[in-house]
């Protein structure tokens, strides 16, 4: 397990004899009205959590599974998808190919692997689960505990669920609110969301279509309630 998340960019070596930051302004963040965002802590919306913060994190702990772990690598899929990934089995042989003894015994190499690979990925899912739960503020951990469906999948260490609800969590969805308030919540903030002035266009769409994402995985088809 991780304790912590590193940066991905890299530091340029020091230069001996040479002053640290010499001739560069010293950055002053207690002037800029708040305080600099934590990016190994994921809140929630209710506490200054935002999608962006979250892509942030993720991203730095993307770079750490490809780069530390082990095994179980592909893991590192879900918190860019929010989708599961699975192994692709080997291909079955043809009536043609079992009649060859070495492509045979080969493909039975080929099934010992994958049958290997895929119990490192069921753990790498649960280790994922822990690491990403360490890592949710207190009041992220709260919300999510109180979520229907929470018991269930906290026994399976169920790592899509988890990366999903937080989603939903720092875009300020709740689905353990009432369905009629969550649903017009959630459709005011896809109608009132607003391209930012120092927001491009990628990422006002990417920002937008998360909102529209988290709606219909708790909502259904966006468009259809009526409220």
């Amino acid at each position: 397990m991780i304790s912590t998340i590193p940066s991905t960019p890299t530091q340029t070596p020091a230069v001996p004899g040479a002053v640290p930051n010499a001739g560069k302004p010293k950055q002053n963040l207690t002037n800029r009205g708040a305080s600099a965002p934590s990016y190994t802590v994921i809140k929630a919306a209710s506490e200054g959590g935002n999608k962006r913060m979250l892509d942030v994190v993720f991203e730095r702990l993307r770079f750490t599974i490809r780069s530390e772990w082990t095994t179980g690598q592909e893991v590192a899929e879900i918190l860019e998808t929010f989708e599961d990934v699975e192994l692709a089995p080997p291909d079955r042989l043809t009536d043609e190919e079992k009649d060859d003894e070495l492509l045979v015994e080969m493909w039975k190499e080929d099934v010992k692997q994958h049958v290997s690979e895929k119990r490192a990925l069921v753990k790498a899912k649960r280790r994922l689960y822990s690491t990403v739960w360490k890592m949710m503020s207190k009041v992220l951990q709260g919300k999510v505990s109180g979520q229907n469906e929470f018991i269930e999948r906290n026994v399976k260490h169920d790592v899509v669920w988890l990366v999903n609800t937080i989603r939903a969590l720092v875009t300020d969805f709740d689905n353990a609110a009432p369905e009629f308030l969550s649903v017009s919540e959630a459709l005011e903030k896809i109608v009132t969301f607003r391209q930012h002035e120092n927001m491009d266009n990628a990422d006002y769409v990417k920002d937008l279509m998360a909102l529209i994402k988290v709606y219909e995985q708790y909502c259904g088809p966006y468009g259809v309630h009526v409220v």
